[in-house]
């Protein structure tokens, strides 16, 4: 970490490796907060709009006030920018319930929510490493696991320890993402959004309180439209994403990623089927 590098810390920026919060912060203590990942690619926001609104939904959701006005957010989240001369990067931002107004050492760890407290708010930057053309072409590898979350999957909350696992064991299995299932039904991945293709037609799960409504997810939806191709909100089952006749996944820094093998199985080709390569370059023409 270089020590020019700067991070935002409750309205100041600091030097990452100087940067601190309290040990007594719930998001430290409970993962009581939410988050949100905004990619810039090109140095431009990919719709910075939609990702401040899901960022006020989470907080709404968690009942964590939400420290800033939309114009001071955007102004705090500038000026961090400004310090970059990263070209494709993410812009991590953390909000907790922070460290309770202590009375006392009886709160310094309590599980019932403190009526008085101030949140944390924690941003940095990181490089995006796109995946190559070649990485695109062939398409992805993943792995299924059973999806054992807490039910408030659409809440984009800090607490991301089975995500982390199911995204790590993947990972040690050489493949490119774990994809979750709840009673045989396809929910999402651990950091992706995930669809089928049959018959020409896109289907993704449904928009609940089982999956993240990704931002990307949704710009999909909108692709989809201008290429006059139905995409349809359902339930998939394990056999359906077998059976597919292409797969692919969608997170903020990879935007559309084809997945060609599946559990050691083959998705038809086995390699990155048309429609997917077509809503990836569309992608790519739009926003990178």
């Amino acid at each position: 970490m270089s020590s020019k590098e700067k991070v935002f810390i409750n309205g100041d920026l600091s030097d990452a490796t100087s940067a601190k919060i309290s040990p007594f912060d719930r998001g430290f203590l409970f993962a009581d907060g939410v988050y949100e990942l905004i990619p810039f690619f090109s140095n431009k926001p990919f719709l910075l709009d939609e990702h401040y609104l899901r960022l006020s939904r989470s907080l709404q959701k968690m009942e964590i006030k939400n420290p800033y006005t939309e114009e001071e957010w955007k102004s705090h989240i500038s000026n961090l920018v400004e310090t970059t001369d990263l070209k494709n990067f993410y812009l991590y931002i953390q909000v907790t319930r922070g460290t309770p107004e202590l009375n006392g050492v009886s709160r310094k760890r309590d599980h019932v929510y403190p009526e008085d407290y101030k949140s944390t708010v924690f941003m940095f930057l990181s490089e995006i490493t796109l995946l190559s053309q070649d990485d695109i072409s062939s398409g992805q590898e993943a792995i299924t696991l059973e999806d054992m979350r807490w039910y408030l999957c659409d809440i984009k909350s800090i607490s991301l320890a089975y995500n982390a696992y199911a995204r790590d064991l993947a990972n040690k299995k050489g493949a490119f993402e774990s994809i979750l299932k709840r009673d045989n039904l396809i929910t999402e991945g651990s950091s992706s959004n995930i669809f089928i293709i049959k018959n020409n037609k896109i289907i993704t799960p449904k928009s609940n309180n089982l999956i993240l409504h990704g931002i990307t997810r949704g710009f999909v939806f909108k692709l989809a439209k201008k290429m006059n191709i139905e995409i349809l909100e359902k339930d998939i089952t394990y056999e359906d994403l077998m059976n597919s006749d292409e797969v692919f996944v969608t997170n903020s820094t990879q935007s559309v990623v084809p997945i060609s093998v599946i559990d050691g199985k083959k998705i038809n080709s086995g390699s990155a089927g048309p429609l997917s390569l077509e809503l990836s370059k569309n992608f790519i023409s739009e926003y990178q």
